[in-house]
């Protein structure tokens, strides 16, 4: 409870200094290896810094060699394009290494779309050199996560469709998440300043760095429901997540995020 006084208190002087001014990531984080679970063998690294991506393409020539392409993509919307380059250099045993003998020709261009409405899947297309090529890739999953532990943060919630209208509207709050999890079996356990809680419990998936669970929740104040979070990440110091509620008794359809640090609850 001391520390979120504290936190309470932290969040209201920062309101007096200045009105807050929002700011996020440009898009949901496209950093991730992707790829086709039928088509083992290629692959594309995407990594992403605000509305810029670095990809770096691992497929086969026509002579069945292993070859590199790169390319920098640059956003438009959310389309991001850009310059495509064969990679050659010296090999990789050689000591010291020669620069020199580093080339980078351009070949095509290259282009990323994320799906609409999810964000485990995106279209890749490329150019190498008049040939065209476009694939329906997804992140691919390495290992799974685990997401246990005790956090404390902000909790944002929008309510929208209420069945009493005057529950509909943004809160933002101090949160806390407490999450046990075995294997893909996985509860959280949500509460807020307010003193409310809830108990979600379901299944946790892994598609690349993003975790997603589906499963049923109810609530100290007699809420029940389905829900789906998304866009689970976790760090060594922390946890994000963002949720999409289905309350069965209010009607309301809730969607927010949660981001808080480790180690820190009510």
């Amino acid at each position: 409870m001391k520390n979120t006084r504290r936190l309470l208190a932290a969040i209201a002087l920062a309101a007096c200094i200045a009105a807050p001014a929002w700011s996020a990531s440009y898009s949901t984080d496209q950093s991730d290896l992707w790829w086709i679970p039928n088509e083992s063998g290629w692959g594309v690294q995407l990594v992403q810094r605000n509305s810029t991506i670095f990809a770096t393409m691992f497929v086969y020539d026509q002579s069945d060699a292993a070859t590199w392409y790169a390319a920098t993509m640059v956003a438009t919307g959310l389309t991001w394009t850009g310059d495509l380059y064969a990679v050659r250099g010296p090999w990789f045993g050689m000591t010291p290494f020669n620069m020199t003998d580093v080339q980078a020709t351009k070949v095509g261009t290259m282009t990323w779309v994320p799906a609409p409405a999810t964000v485990r899947a995106g279209t890749l297309t490329y150019t190498v050199n008049g040939t065209q090529v476009t694939k329906n890739v997804e992140r691919q999953f390495i290992a799974l996560d685990d997401f246990e532990g005790d956090y404390g943060g902000s909790l944002h919630q929008v309510n929208s469709g209420c069945s009493d209208s005057s529950k509909d509207g943004t809160t933002d709050q101090v949160g806390a998440i407490v999450v046990r999890q075995t294997g893909n079996s996985i509860v959280l356990g949500i509460g807020d300043e307010t003193g409310r809680s809830c108990a979600y419990t379901g299944t946790v998936a892994q598609a690349g760095q993003m975790g997603n669970v589906t499963g049923t929740f109810n609530c100290s104040d007699s809420t029940v429901g389905t829900f789906l979070i998304d866009e689970m990440q976790v760090t060594y110091s922390g946890l994000t997540l963002r949720f999409m509620l289905n309350p069965a008794v209010s009607g309301c359809t809730t969607t927010g995020w949660f981001g808080g640090g480790r180690g820190t609850t009510f």
